[in-house]
């Protein structure tokens, strides 16, 4: 009996202890995902701290990247050793010079605009002195200008065509009429390029532009100035064509894309924009589509071969595997993710301020380049001798670094290494830039007209808008006025339609001057 209650108390005792040792292990497994949770709770609130002082910084700062120009300094010239202050006594010096006195108010340049002089001069009896009698003699004059400002003018222009006839043959004979740019419409060509231009170079919206010609006394509906708009984008359909087959023909373009609205069916199309690097062949392409897809790229640069220069989007992963595609990337959107890092730190010091610093660097080899009007031999050269050390730099930088995923520097340095391979790559071309900023300016104008006119009607007229943008971009890089340029070849549309002359030598990148001033000039009404 005794044996047995011994046996039992010894398993009971067995039993507890096993039964404190489960509740101990359970006890410390959950203390451990608690403090797990904690250290992600954690984490988790910075981000989410990081994302509202990002916030704030893109709604309420300024809008700029850069730094000041202290902080700058602090960042790029923190590994320069500065010298130590000297102890001797400062020797004092007088210098003096002489400089011109600074004008009150900035001086406007008056020597290109047309001058109308008036002269306000004395009467004759004024011009006797009034203590002697005598003749006054001029010994001078004063000139000051004032600027005028002449409105437009809209005029008529009646084309009049005397007709002749044969009595005994019955026979009518009259001159030929001047080839209207759009059939049976009575808008000439400066007109037209005046409402095009308006809307998406000065971003006028077609209403404004029909409450300014009712103030000059005409009438012309909204809805008549965007059917001219689109009349136009169908007269110069060979030109576009002519500009779009230039694709294929550069071998360094840039990509980038952006929103806009389309009215009809209410959705969020895209704008998708190509840029040629090439010096003597510089276009800008707009191109719409209702998706993001990278299926969109894959189409148009189905046959393109070449250096293509992008963010990091994943819309552009195919062409960045594709055979006779050099993918490069861009670093002032690498930069940007640093740059936001340091806005946010309240520290002077840390990866971020490291590597924006050591980015500075590589965009200084740039400019020296570029200030030195360098080959494209001579700039590689460069960049081998200069940015290839800073690029192991940065990379050394990168994978040091081991910051929380999901913080602000966590995904930039991640952004970094995910794009390094195209991120490095453009020392090894001197044709290629180092970002894809030039396809960005040419964007923003489309963005700062997008405020203005909210939205474009439908895929047609987004189409059109493409087109006219591409244009007038292009005209600007050529350092072409689109005003005269679409005068041009508004005048030339039926010429190009009947294939009398090549669309292709009457594009902005390739047109001759003289031939667009003698056309501009015959074109525009005295």
């Amino acid at each position: 009996m005794i044996t047995e209650t011994l046996e039992f108390t010894r398993q009971n005792f067995d039993f507890v202890i096993a039964e404190n040792y489960r509740i101990a292990e359970e006890a410390a497994e959950k203390t451990a995902r608690l403090e797990q949770e904690i250290i992600q709770a954690r984490e988790r609130y910075n981000f989410l701290l990081e994302q509202i002082k990002l916030m704030n910084q893109r709604h309420f700062g300024k809008k700029t990247e850069q730094m000041n120009s202290l902080e700058q300094m602090e960042i790029v010239f923190d590994e320069i050793p500065l010298p130590e202050p000297e102890t001797e006594e400062p020797v004092t010096e007088t210098i003096t010079y002489t400089r011109e006195k600074k004008k009150v108010g900035r001086r406007i340049d008056t020597s290109k605009l047309p001058r109308e002089q008036i002269v306000h001069d004395l009467s004759l009896a004024e011009k006797k002195c009034t203590t002697c009698g005598q003749e006054l003699e001029k010994i001078g004059e004063d000139i000051s200008e004032q600027l005028e400002y002449i409105p437009a003018q809209i005029k008529v222009i009646e084309h009049i065509r005397p007709k002749y006839t044969c009595r005994c043959c019955e026979t009518i004979k009259a001159a030929d009429k001047p080839e209207s740019p759009l059939p049976k419409s009575m808008a000439g060509a400066s007109l037209i390029s005046d409402v095009i231009i308006k809307k998406y170079d000065h971003h006028l919206p077609w209403y404004r532009q029909s409450k300014i010609f009712a103030q000059a006394g005409i009438d012309i509906p909204a809805n008549t100035l965007s059917n001219w708009f689109m009349q136009a984008g169908a007269v110069l359909e060979p030109l576009k064509v002519a500009l779009w087959e230039q694709l294929n023909h550069t071998k360094v373009l840039q990509a980038d894309e952006t929103t806009v609205k389309v009215l009809a069916n209410d959705i969020k199309g895209y704008m998708w924009v190509y840029h040629s690097c090439m010096a003597k062949n510089r276009f800008v392409l707009f191109e719409y589509n209702d998706t993001r897809s990278g299926a969109v790229v894959n189409n148009t640069l189905e046959n393109y071969r070449g250096i293509l220069q992008s963010d990091g989007y994943s819309g552009y992963n195919h062409m960045r595997e594709k055979p006779g595609i050099i993918q490069l990337g861009c670093w002032a959107h690498c930069r940007r993710k640093f740059v936001e890092v340091v806005k946010l730190s309240n520290q002077k010091t840390g990866t971020a301020h490291e590597l924006v610093g050591l980015i500075a660097k590589l965009y200084q080899t740039e400019t020296l380049a570029r200030t030195d009007q360098l080959t494209v031999t001579a700039r590689q050269k460069l960049r081998q001798q200069e940015a290839k050390p800073i690029l192991e730099k940065i990379h050394k930088c990168l994978t040091k670094a081991k910051p929380p995923p999901q913080s602000a520097i966590g995904k930039a340095i991640t952004y970094a290494l995910n794009q390094w391979k195209y991120l490095q790559r453009y020392v090894d071309y001197g044709e290629a830039e180092i970002d894809n900023n030039w396809v960005e300016n040419q964007i923003r104008p489309f963005a700062l007209g997008r405020k203005n006119w909210l939205f474009v009607g439908n895929k047609d007229a987004a189409d059109t808008a493409a087109f006219f943008y591409s244009i007038i971009q292009t005209c600007k890089l050529n350092n072409i006025d689109p005003h005269k340029y679409l005068v041009c070849v508004l005048n030339q549309a039926g010429k190009m339609r009947r294939r009398e002359i090549d669309p292709k030598i009457l594009l902005p990148q390739f047109i001759n001057q003289n031939l667009l001033q003698q056309i501009a000039q015959k074109s525009m009404p005295a």
